[in-house]
């Protein structure tokens, strides 16, 4: 074979490489809209109608571009050039993601209220909603840290697709001009319909043979629809508590808090008397010669689901005469707030202060500060409490740091109640 019959099969190969790849090109589907990975691990299938056709496994906060649509499903293509099919309802739009990365972004500067550990392996999810999709695990005994408490419906609304494109929409078909029929002479346009009678309502209404009609039967169907959902309406809601956790992976999100076991010793939990323990502090520790190390504590309480945090806060102190734990003081009845803030412990200063945040009968929320001296709680300040009030760095605790009362100024409050008679 000489050179020429050489170059003309390259140029030929080169050719139809070209007008390969233009044609691929020109079929591949374009996107039709952005999305992410909800759940922790999500299975895409290359089949729509085959289960076991896993083709890869995405991960949470995958970026994913959607395709095609088959009623609540989707076909979707990864940033590696995969494609498959998924469920709408496991993928979160553009904006939610980045709601999503705001709001971990600001809980991972909220403080602690204290650490739990799960009974079992828990699922944490995105908002207080069982449905809604779990982005982690949380591994059995690990323990966790406590930002805030929720109180949520236990039966949440249905979880719609939150992922918005255009559907692509089937080719046009090509309409066919009807021919002119082959007729061997024309006809008379046929008459127009004769109107129905003007009592054709009551006609249609009347019972035939005994028998009801459609429209009672239309009728009584909506009667007993409106009547059930009156009856569901008046059902109470069932509420569950749910905690926002940190997980020392620095995953922040929503569980369940009747599967987490609060991290405090089971000589104090045992006084719990049935209530739910929302935080937990430690005011110190004792040297007990016969029982070793012990600590004070102070913990607040729900004694059922409530829209606050806390109803009922406690102080328990380790007596070492006794060598067992009693209460310093105790407040119940309450509608309390988070954050509770502990000063953290300064060698130089007696005693530890504290700051809790409850609302009094006139409506207000109140900020008070307490000074545990290791044996006695007492009243040291009190200040109207404004939550939208922040530093700039978002720490919540900023400002009631800054005006924590000083040590001559938490003694001297003492001393006045001494001398008023209202020491507690």
């Amino acid at each position: 074979m000489d050179g020429l019959s050489r170059r003309l099969i390259t140029a030929a190969v080169l050719v139809f490489s070209i007008l390969a790849l233009t044609g691929c090109g020109a079929d591949a589907p374009q996107s039709l809209g952005q999305a992410y990975v909800a759940p922790e691990t999500l299975n895409l299938r290359g089949q729509l109608t085959q289960k076991n056709s896993t083709v890869a496994v995405l991960k949470h906060g995958e970026k994913v571009s959607i395709i095609d649509a088959h009623r609540r499903l989707v076909k979707i293509r990864t940033e590696n050039g995969i494609t498959g099919w998924v469920d709408s309802l496991a993928l979160l739009n553009p904006e939610e993601m980045a709601q999503i990365r705001e709001e971990r972004k600001k809980a991972l500067a909220l403080p602690s209220e204290g650490e739990a550990t799960p009974y079992e392996k828990l699922n944490i999810h995105l908002a207080t909603n069982r449905k809604s999709p779990a982005f982690a695990q949380i591994p059995e005994a690990e323990p966790v840290t406590i930002l805030a408490h929720k109180a949520a419906p236990k039966v949440g609304g249905p979880v719609k697709p939150s992922v918005s494109f255009d559907r692509p929409q089937p080719p046009a078909r090509r309409t066919r001009t009807p021919r002119p029929a082959r007729t061997s002479s024309r006809l008379p346009a046929p008459p127009p319909p004769p109107k129905p009678p003007a009592n054709w309502q009551e006609l249609s209404a009347e019972r035939i043979d005994g028998n009801e009609s459609t429209a009672d039967l239309k009728a009584q169907k909506d009667e007993q629809a409106a009547e059930k959902k009156a009856e569901e309406a008046k059902k109470p809601v069932i509420m569950e508590d749910w905690f926002l956790i940190r997980t020392k992976t620095n995953q922040v999100g929503w569980v369940l808090s009747r599967n987490l076991m609060m991290s405090i010793p089971d000589e104090v939990a045992q006084y719990a008397e049935g209530k739910h323990i929302t935080s937990f502090f430690l005011l110190g520790e004792v040297n007990d010669e016969k029982k070793g190390v012990r600590h004070n504590w102070l913990w607040t309480t729900l004694s059922e689901t409530l829209p606050y945090d806390f109803d009922g806060w406690r102080v328990f102190l380790w007596n070492k005469r006794r060598h067992r734990y009693e209460t310093s003081y105790r407040q119940r009845d309450l509608e309390g707030y988070f954050p509770v803030h502990v000063d953290p412990l300064d060698p130089s200063v007696p005693g530890r202060a504290f700051q809790l945040i409850t609302k009094d009968d006139d409506g207000a929320l109140r900020r008070r500060a307490y000074l545990f001296d290791g044996v006695r709680v007492h009243l040291t300040g009190t200040e109207t409490y404004n939550p939208a009030e922040k530093s700039q760095d978002g720490d919540i605790n900023a400002r009631s740091r800054n005006k924590t009362p000083g040590w001559f100024a938490q003694h001297w409050a003492i001393f006045k109640q001494r001398l008023s008679g209202r020491h507690q």
